[in-house]
């Protein structure tokens, strides 16, 4: 199943009540086209807002991570139980690993894991067909509640673009290279590689995993680490807001679900010390980031939502201490932006 869905606003309020005139006439946003050199993709017919919702497919067959073999036999079976359009749509899906294992090849190939941390992954007869970029305009997403895969638009989309998803796990230019190389067999030709030698050496030192300073993965760790958060919260969260600037300078101001990952590491970091008020605006961030790239009905856009309004209900209320107790009802009015943000994040001085 296909749904094709229409433009959308970018706050949270609009997505939920605007009228949608492409929707309502059933006019799709894409086409797919054979692209040279990359296959097939898709390609938007409109301009798209962010936060559009531009695909949203149910999987042809979903797959546990098996051996060769195994993984063979129980795709076969699938298969075979599967209508012949179906069979038709897998079957025409670019294989990187063709030999032996030909079913096997094709979900290696295409698959999309349900979920961040799943081990099954689904494969789809038009998500599948959607190009890599390292700096995507469209963020995948399980919606785990109504067993569908969606596509959201993350940042502006103009007409007859490309619409992109990222493949890759994150890291500097070469590993994203390496990866995709071994992986799907294609050096990116994208426009994170278009960049000017110093301009990719500076994206380069923001992903790069091995440099402590201005990089992501190293920081997500020390937000992570349960006791640096217990013992020392208000770097914890200087860490966040670190990883905050790198990734609103790497991605451009829209990083989508990683931004909101990182707002909820600092909901926890502020809850666990029962500071209710920044965590209510942490959490709020987070649900508006999720809405932007996973929709209304996602988990965790729900989860979120609900964390907004009702901070102490999490888990982590006060398991580090109380030594930053707030209410919702101390939030700060009257600042501007740049006051507020610094207020949030504790910026001293």
């Amino acid at each position: 199943m296909v749904s094709m869905i229409g433009i959308a606003s970018a706050s949270p309020s609009d997505l939920m009540s605007s009228t949608d005139p492409l929707r309502e006439l059933n006019i799709p946003l894409f086409e797919i086209k054979d692209i040279h050199g990359k296959g097939k993709g898709l390609i938007t017919h409109f301009n798209i807002s962010r936060g559009t919702c531009i695909l949203c497919e149910k999987p042809l067959i979903i797959a546990q991570h098996k051996l060769h073999e195994d993984l063979e036999l129980l795709l076969a079976a699938k298969l075979k139980a599967m209508l012949r359009t179906s069979q038709s749509q897998f079957l025409s899906l670019h294989n990187n690993f063709p030999g032996r294992y030909p079913f096997s090849g094709i979900v290696k190939t295409n698959a999309l894991p349900c979920g961040s941390s799943s081990i099954v992954s689904g494969v789809y007869p038009t998500a599948c067909l959607i190009n890599h970029s390292c700096i995507p305009n469209t963020h995948n997403s399980w919606n785990s509640r109504e067993g569908h895969e969606t596509i959201h638009a993350i940042r502006p989309i103009k007409s007859r673009t490309k619409i992109t998803i990222s493949y890759d796990h994150g890291g500097p230019s070469g590993v994203r290279q390496r990866f995709l190389k071994e992986s799907f067999s294609f050096a990116c030709t994208c426009s994170g590689y278009t960049l000017t030698p110093s301009f990719l050496k500076a994206s380069d030192n923001r992903r790069n995993i091995y440099i402590y300073i201005s990089q992501i993965q190293r920081l997500d760790e020390a937000i992570g680490d349960p006791f640096h958060m217990m013992n020392h919260p208000h770097e914890s969260l200087q860490d966040c807001y670190s990883l905050f600037r790198v990734l609103e300078q790497e991605f451009n101001r829209h990083a989508g679900a990683l931004v909101a990952r990182l707002y909820y590491d600092a909901f926890q970091i502020c809850i666990a010390h029962k500071d209710q008020a920044r965590s209510s605006i942490f959490a709020e961030r987070a649900y508006k980031a999720r809405v932007i790239c996973e929709g209304e009905d996602s988990p965790d856009t729900l989860c979120m939502k609900s964390l907004a309004s009702q901070p102490a209900d999490h888990s982590s209320f006060g398991v580090c201490s109380n030594k930053w107790q707030t209410t919702r009802e101390s939030i700060p009015k009257g600042l501007d932006m740049l006051q507020f943000d610094k207020w949030l994040f504790r910026q001293e001085g």
